[in-house]
């Protein structure tokens, strides 16, 4: 899968285009129930195909899952333009208006605040005693709702979703939701990439482009009846005649030293190539360069390679 081109142009999405983060939005359709078009634009593909090759890349270690949203949709129509409507357990009415309720503590009267009167005074509605001490006298019993239909007390009112598309209601645990992801890049496993599998693979894709036949890590006996390994062995033929590269990468903490140029000639030289190319992470020592040159060889590090405005010329 990291030799799919598609791999390379991801992460220079996320890296060149200085995209953190690859955001999720909600879009039902046949297939699916999530799109990613900063993928699907910049690769070109499908929304069920970017959910797979996300999620493939995630399991693999390259990118990392992690939450961004969670979506309540209508179950009838997928519209997420929702609202929760409250109403009367007795008579089922909507008609209900939150007020604050006192009780007086002697006779038992429980109302609207407003029904005590305004102001410093208050006197309970049913026994006419005036109330002075808040505690003593009366209570609150806080917010509560009174049905403007039957005049019921309601504590605990029904709670339905009302979808505004459709116009339907639904019971609160009938509600559809969608848990939404976004990936982020590995940056620990970008650095390999880096290195490693991104310069193979923006090679491959350009020999291929160039009209190559391309084997990767192939064992090829040479001339003198050795037998090579060899990172990328790219053939071209037109009629008799036959075109063939070696392509080698190699790698080491400050720089490649000439030993690496040297087998790499050697290789090439025994397998009938007439061009090659070392891709060097992150560069040629001074005496590896000078035998590189005098090999003909031509080189490019890494992070040239990575760049998807250098073109690699053979």
């Amino acid at each position: 899968m990291l030799n799919d081109p598609k791999v390379v142009r991801l992460f220079e999405l996320l890296t060149e285009a200085e995209t953190p983060a690859l955001e999720p939005v909600f879009a039902p359709c046949r297939d699916g129930w999530v799109r990613y078009p900063a993928v699907e634009e910049h690769l070109g593909v499908d929304p069920d195909f970017t959910v797979r090759f996300l999620e493939d890349l995630h399991r693999l270690g390259y990118l990392h899952k992690k939450f961004h949203d969670r979506v309540q949709f209508c179950p009838a129509c997928n519209s997420q333009d929702l609202k929760l409507s409250a109403f009367c357990p007795k008579c089922h009415s909507a008609h209900l208006v939150r007020k604050v309720l006192l009780e007086h503590k002697n006779c038992g009267y429980i109302g609207p605040e407003e029904d005590f009167g305004r102001g410093e005074s208050r006197l309970c509605p049913k026994c006419r005693v005036e109330l002075v001490l808040v505690g003593s006298d009366y209570q609150s019993l806080g917010n509560r709702y009174v049905c403007g239909d039957c005049h019921e007390v309601v504590e605990n009112p029904e709670e339905k979703w009302m979808c505004r598309a459709c116009r339907r209601f639904f019971e609160k645990q009938d509600i559809r939701e969608l848990v939404l992801c976004r990936y982020e890049v590995n940056q620990e496993q970008l650095s390999k990439l880096r290195v490693e599998r991104i310069p193979k693979a923006r090679v491959r894709e350009f020999l291929t482009r160039e009209g190559y036949e391309i084997q990767e890590s192939v064992h090829a006996t040479g001339r003198s009846g050795a037998e090579h390994e060899i990172d990328l062995l790219a053939t071209k033929r037109s009629g008799p005649l036959e075109h063939r590269i070696v392509v080698g990468f190699a790698s080491a903490e400050k720089a490649v030293d000439s030993e690496e140029v040297i087998k790499l000639y050697a290789k090439a030289y025994d397998v009938d190539a007439q061009d090659i190319i070392l891709v060097a992470s992150p560069k040629l020592s001074d005496d590896a360069q000078h035998f590189a040159r005098h090999y003909h060889i031509k080189v490019f590090d890494a992070e040239q390679v990575n760049r998807s405005d250098v073109s690699i010329s053979v």
